[in-house]
């Protein structure tokens, strides 16, 4: 059974937050990084359910996957936004 981010966002372990840095943080500025990995341990609840994040996932052996529509790296700019804009 997959969670998404949206279910999951409030009860992120640290290795959670290291799988979806791995996967949003890619080839990031390490400032754009920091932010990322800031917002998800300290304050992701401030983080709105986008529809998005539901292709965001955790699979059975605890590791997070993202499952894009059309273009991956597009789509993986737009969770680093959704995630640093709020």
């Amino acid at each position: 059974m997959k969670n998404s981010f949206n279910d999951l966002k409030t009860s992120l372990t640290e290795s959670d937050v290291d799988g979806i840095l791995e996967i949003v943080g890619h080839r990031c500025r390490i400032k754009t990084f920091n932010r990322l990995r800031s917002i998800l341990i300290y304050s992701p609840s401030i983080i709105p359910a986008y529809g998005i994040f539901e292709r965001l996932t955790k699979n059975d052996k605890g590791q997070w996957e993202y499952c894009a529509g059309q273009s991956y790296t597009d789509e993986v700019r737009t969770l680093r936004q959704c995630i640093l804009n709020g």
